[in-house]
């Protein structure tokens, strides 16, 4: 027996980058709403993000913020290495 109540994504997890605000933050909701369980990344506006957690456990979903900015990572967070063998920096 299938106890979902019609939602595509419940039992399911999904991670948004840029989820407090705009078009991350709508797809946070519809992600949600489908029944995922939603974890999303903000870089600045704590209260957004809060919002958009409070908006979607009111609705009955689950949902956690991380403060986290995606574009602080470097270009090339490994170095090759080996100019033979570039696949080598993916296996130890």
């Amino acid at each position: 027996m299938n106890n979902n109540n019609g939602q595509k994504l419940a039992g399911k997890v999904a991670v948004v980058t840029g989820g407090s605000r705009g078009i991350g933050a709508a797809i946070t909701k519809r992600l949600a709403a489908d029944g995922a369980s939603v974890a999303f990344t903000y870089a600045k506006g704590a209260d957004a993000a809060a919002s958009v957690v409070k908006e979607i456990e009111r609705d009955g979903g689950k949902a956690i913020a991380i403060q986290a900015d995606a574009a602080t990572m470097p270009a090339r967070p490994f170095r090759n290495r080996s100019r033979r063998r570039p696949w080598r920096r993916w296996i130890a």
